[in-house]
């Protein structure tokens, strides 16, 4: 009598499941990864508006006998105050919304930079940023997803 040998052919089920579990738990960590960069970019990216923002204010305050009135993101694009791409197009924000520079309603000596559509964790880490800069602390308005700086 001859044995014939099995030859296995392919792999089973619970080794394609480990290999499947293995693949998506490095996928979800790369994703994650890049989550976390973007957003760290993001912040980046609208802190140096915001500095802009404010040099471009300063200096619309000097020019303007020691007054913010008036002051707004298109007088500082007309009066050359920012460069010729910073309102390009729209006045986005890295989060898709707007940027609004004007008086500070409560103290003539202050102007306020708002930034529309800000995720609370992105608005925690630009508070943070911004602190050392500002007047005073930063507010944050979830409901709307609206942060203020006053300078």
């Amino acid at each position: 009598m001859k044995y014939r040998c099995r030859h296995k052919e392919g792999f089973t089920i619970i080794e394609l499941t480990i290999v499947m579990i293995v693949i998506a738990a490095i996928l979800s960590a790369v994703l994650f990864a890049g989550q976390s960069t973007t957003d760290a970019s993001r912040v980046t990216s609208a802190l140096a508006s915001v500095k802009s923002l404010q040099t471009a204010a300063v200096s619309f305050y000097n020019n303007n006998g020691g007054s913010y009135s008036g002051l707004s993101l298109s007088t500082l694009a007309s009066g050359g105050y920012l460069p010729a791409n910073f309102t390009s197009g729209t006045n986005q924000n890295p989060w898709k919304g707007n940027i609004t520079v004007a008086p500070d309603s409560s103290n003539a000596n202050y102007f306020d930079i708002t930034f529309t559509n800000v995720p609370s964790s992105a608005a925690t880490s630009l508070t943070a940023a911004v602190t050392k800069i500002a007047q005073s602390a930063p507010a944050y308005t979830a409901s709307s997803q609206t942060w203020t700086a006053a300078f």
